[in-house]
């Protein structure tokens, strides 16, 4: 599969439905309320970890509880935060108002962070991905962002979303393989229609494959040397539920058709089929085979741990899961071994970590599971507790099933008093 890197923002969606949209100055009960991870990228990572492509986050985070539970999500959801950067400061929120009669969605942004820098950027790898696909925002460090990208990789993709017109824009064109415009953008530079602007955007970036969502009218498709953009139509959707995050489920569709060797107007016909089996569901649950929404007992793909690794899950079948806090699993991998604990010190119930990555510290030459609390120490390859409080006890372990690269809950958590599951 694919490892893609994803610079944009995160935020949190506020999420009322309603039957009608409201008028000025009126009141209004709403249907239903849900809280959801949103902004562009970490959409569309999340839909591309469910079509099984490790996703690395690289965007700024609030060190406030709102922070907190965006990165959370996106733990949850399988998208790693390593590079997220911490900030003090608000999360950024989207307060949308989705309208059950038609489908149709208004959104009012709330951000008053600093943008992901150049100064950021530069403590990554860019050659440690095979796709980086990043949001147009502050467009200057975008700039610098993108032509130390292209000054590093080779034969990797580069992709540039977009939404929306910025001051320094222009001097983003010449950097990406592939720019995905939104019809809002295109309707901003003063065109009512795709060919004419793809026309137009050609001479921008005349090294780019050019892609233009243009709501139910379908998307669009301009080829370097082609002489006339590729249409490809929307199919008729019966009803349309929900159409938050269609633009971002477009984007993700091309980008894991193209790394699985489909052609531009291939991936964008599947896109195009993705966009419609979303717009037909609330939220983004579900687009992908590898999504734990739905197969709730998967934990995790085997390529979401190196070598040496180990990570907390949030299994949705786990029985009487928590969804807030720490995740309730650890995964561990040593070589070719893979085994899964109760993220519970037994020291005194307290979670070993609650980061996605913070579980490994070396001790006395080995590499150990730590508890962040007591620094107690424990064994990899039998969760048997080497130094600490809680010396001579056990984690305890998790039933695990490997099928292919896919690492599954078994029957739930075992006995304390039984032999590891591993495999």
């Amino acid at each position: 599969m694919t490892k893609v890197l994803g610079v944009g923002i995160a935020t949190l969606d506020i999420i009322n439905e309603l039957d009608h949209y409201p008028a000025e100055d009126s009141e209004q009960r709403a249907l239903a309320q849900r809280v959801e991870l949103g902004g562009n990228v970490a959409n569309s990572l999340r839909v591309l970890r469910q079509h099984g492509h490790p996703c690395d986050f690289a965007g700024v985070l609030a060190d406030d509880p709102d922070g907190r539970r965006i990165a959370d999500l996106l733990e949850r959801y399988g998208v790693d935060t390593r590079h997220a950067h911490h900030v003090e400061g608000h999360a950024p929120t989207s307060y949308i108002t989705v309208n059950r009669t038609t489908g149709s969605r208004t959104i009012v942004h709330h951000r008053d962070l600093p943008e992901f820098d150049l100064g950021s950027f530069m403590t990554l790898d860019p050659s440690a991905y095979d796709w980086l696909h990043f949001e147009a925002r502050a467009c200057d460090e975008t700039a610098a962002m993108l032509a130390l990208a292209r000054a590093q990789v080779t034969d990797q993709p580069i992709s540039l979303e977009v939404e929306k017109d910025r001051e320094h824009l222009d001097q983003l064109w010449s950097f990406p393989d592939v720019i995905f415009f939104s019809r809002a953008f295109a309707n901003g530079r003063g065109f009512d229609g795709p060919n004419a602007f793809l026309g137009e955007a050609r001479r921008w970036a005349p090294q780019a494959i050019l892609v233009l969502g243009w709501g139910s009218a379908g998307a669009w498709l301009s080829i370097p040397d082609a002489k006339q953009p590729a249409h490809v139509p929307a199919q008729p959707v019966d009803t349309v539920v929900d159409s938050i995050a269609a633009g971002d489920t477009l984007i993700a569709g091309f980008i894991h058709a193209r790394s699985l060797g489909s052609s531009a107007l291939e991936s964008l016909e599947f896109a195009a089929r993705l966009v419609e089996r979303k717009l037909t569901q609330t939220g983004l649950a579900g687009l992908g085979d590898d999504d734990p929404a739905s197969n709730p007992r998967l934990l995790c793909r085997l390529e979401d741990l190196d070598d040496l690794d180990a990570i907390g899950v949030w299994p949705k079948a786990w029985p009487g899961r928590q969804r807030q806090g720490a995740a309730p699993v650890i995964v561990a991998r040593e070589g070719d071994r893979v085994c899964a604990w109760r993220n519970v010190c037994p020291h005194n119930g307290s979670p070993l970590a609650r980061g996605r990555h913070d579980f490994l510290q070396a001790h006395e030459g080995r590499t150990r599971l730590r508890c962040n609390v007591h620094g107690a120490y424990f064994r990899l390859a039998d969760g048997v507790c080497i130094a600490g409080p809680c010396e001579g006890q056990r984690l305890e372990p998790v039933k695990l099933q490997r099928i292919d690269d896919h690492v599954y809950l078994a029957d739930g958590p075992t006995g304390a008093d039984e032999p590891p599951r591993g495999y």
